[in-house]
């Protein structure tokens, strides 16, 4: 039984939401497999395929407009940021979708980048791509959930994780 539907948005990996434009057979490697194929949100010319019998790899349904206002207000009040994760705990937290610890991340890096920069410095190519993505996730599910693009949902909030 497939989990999702044909207009889900869905978060999926770094990519961030992604609407489920078809789900159906698709011939890989000689085997036929029925696949979700997903359209990313930042960029719909891009097509992601995701086979149904594999369906975890998908992190949840794009919260709601209710939800997604909740979650930015806790990420505006919360203040927190420590030191940036090891890479591997950095893409469970992508792959997560958990947009608190997403929020999270975007602020460590973003006080490294600062901080680099008073050293004329700035982040190492990893961290900036680290960046990228994570913005990427939680802009896009922002922008889905309250019908904004992605700069606009970057422009909304995005001030607030410079803390």
């Amino acid at each position: 039984m497939q989990k999702y539907k044909v207009g889900d948005y869905v978060m999926y990996g770094v990519s961030g939401a992604c609407e489920i434009s078809e789900i159906g057979p698709l011939s890989f490697a000689g085997k036929d497999k029925v696949y979700y194929s997903l359209k990313p949100f930042y960029d719909s010319r891009d097509t992601i395929y995701v086979p149904v019998d594999r369906e975890d790899e998908i992190a949840r349904k794009v919260v709601g407009k209710k939800e997604a206002e909740s979650v930015i207000g806790k990420i505006l009040s919360e203040k927190r940021r420590g030191k940036l994760p090891e890479r591997d705990a950095c893409d469970v937290i992508l792959k997560s979708a958990d947009s608190l610890k997403i929020s999270n991340l975007i602020r460590c890096l973003r006080y490294m980048r600062v901080e680099n920069r008073k050293n004329h410095k700035g982040l190492n190519i990893a961290e900036e791509k680290l960046l990228k993505y994570a913005e990427r996730i939680l802009f896009s599910e922002i922008a889905v959930a309250l019908k904004l693009s992605m700069e606009e949902a970057g422009d909304r909030f995005g001030e607030g994780l410079d803390a």
